[in-house]
């Protein structure tokens, strides 16, 4: 799978330290090249990290006067993600792709990530293919290990709606309807071991 190629303008550490963890959670590989200080030439930054997203702190780039949607492309498309709050003004958030509010709660930021992700990168080869992306691997484990819709949103922080896309999608691509299928697959491709599944079946009947 491609790497996606991130920059991100924000001059916090802790809210560049909190996107990474939440990226890490996506599912896609990543490298994110981060750019804390406001920089005289955004577009030489733009031509030396190769972002294909870049997420951005909108008065970072008032400052030097660079707006998306006006930056000069490079040899691909960008995509702008603006790290805003309840200060930001409509016309700063009408310039980028994408928003992402700071002040939000985990759940809430990681699924609008994931709704980001699938936006730009929802028509990719893995998509169209009988390849699993790694997120639609970590959701086989789950449901092979017996895991519910919402029990799987909760601990990879998607909603149950977008588990279901998923579970279309892995259906789709493998070609097998059954749970007791999906999870003979997993077993076979290693992805779980029968004694996972032994130790599951202990817990329920302790419920």
């Amino acid at each position: 799978m491609a790497r996606l190629n991130i920059l991100c303008i924000e001059s916090s550490f802790l809210l560049r330290e909190g996107l990474k963890t939440l990226l890490g959670q996506m599912g896609k590989p990543f490298s994110m090249e981060e750019c804390d200080v406001v920089v005289d030439d955004l577009a030489k930054v733009l031509r030396k990290a190769k972002p294909q997203l870049v997420i951005a702190n909108p008065d970072m780039l008032t400052a030097i006067g660079a707006f998306p949607r006006e930056m000069p492309e490079c040899d691909h498309r960008i995509f702008y993600t603006g790290l805003v709050n309840e200060q930001t003004a409509d016309k700063a958030k009408a310039r980028f792709d994408f928003l992402l509010p700071v002040h939000a709660d985990k759940l809430s930021l990681s699924r609008r990530l994931e709704e980001i992700l699938t936006a730009i990168f929802g028509k990719t080869a893995d998509s169209e293919t009988g390849t699993l992306s790694e997120r639609e691997l970590s959701i086989l484990k789950h449901i092979a290990l017996g895991l519910t819709n919402s029990d799987i949103g909760e601990q990879l922080f998607i909603s149950p709606h977008t588990v279901m896309t998923h579970r279309k999608n892995i259906t789709r691509k493998l070609g097998i309807k059954t749970v007791s299928g999906l999870t003979v697959y997993a077993i076979l491709n290693k992805l779980i071991k029968v004694e996972e599944l032994q130790v599951s079946d202990r817990h329920e009947a302790q419920l």
